[in-house]
């Protein structure tokens, strides 16, 4: 039985746009307030003609976050510049702690997007709490995205690994596994819910969209 310091509390939540539409006590948004989708039930984040970010007010440490998104098209492409949504807090340009699913077109790095050998640039991203990133690419599957496609985006973070999750298959582990030297976990900075879309494609079939978010097992800070 744990006592004392070792008490473990964990809690979740669950955040429908059909319920609670965009809820200011909830999200912050930083360029242009998610855009609500009344037929499809949905948070835009951004359209073909605006762009749009937003962090949560409450911050987490651990837990399993699903992100239920529409993406906007059949797969992300050169186009797609800032796009990205998890767990990210926008003050800290070191983006300590950060952990995220990243349709960011990147080519500035050594492990830079596989996009011009046939890829397309899915990777998933997580910081230390010094600031070291680690990412892995994932090739991306057309039945992810486009026809106003649902699909299940999991984070589940512990302090032992961060694994990710599409549609409950995993396609990545970070973090303190064999061979990974240079990078640990993040154990103490909490971080913030975040939804970004900075592109401006008009090629896109729909706006990017959060159907659903469900948050279990996490400590959450207010």
């Amino acid at each position: 039985m744990l006592q004392g310091s070792e008490i473990d509390l964990r809690e979740g939540l669950v955040y429908d746009p059909a319920v609670k539409g965009y809820d200011s006590n909830f999200w912050d948004g930083d360029t242009a307030n998610l855009l609500v989708d009344t037929v499809k039930n949905t948070l835009k984040i951004g359209d073909t003609a605006l762009v749009g970010a937003a962090s949560s007010f409450s911050q987490y440490l651990y837990g399993d976050f699903e992100f239920d998104m529409l993406i906007d098209s059949e797969s992300p492409d050169s186009n797609d510049s800032v796009k990205y949504f998890g767990l990210r807090n926008a003050g800290d340009s070191n983006n300590r702690g950060a952990i995220y699913w990243d349709l960011s077109h990147d080519t500035t790095d050594d492990d830079s997007s596989p996009i011009a050998n046939g890829g397309h640039p899915l990777s998933v991203v997580a910081y230390d709490e010094a600031g070291n990133r680690q990412r892995k690419w994932i090739t991306w599957d057309t039945n992810w995205g486009g026809g106003g496609r649902m699909t299940r985006f999991r984070i589940s973070w512990e302090g032992d690994g961060i694994t990710f999750l599409i549609n409950d298959t995993v396609y990545a582990t970070l973090g303190d596994r064999a061979g990974n030297a240079t990078s640990q976990i993040n154990t103490t900075i909490p971080q913030a819910l975040r939804l970004v879309n900075r592109s401006v494609d008009t090629t896109d079939t729909c706006p990017t969209a959060m159907k659903l978010l469900v948050v279990r097992h996490t400590r959450k800070l207010i």
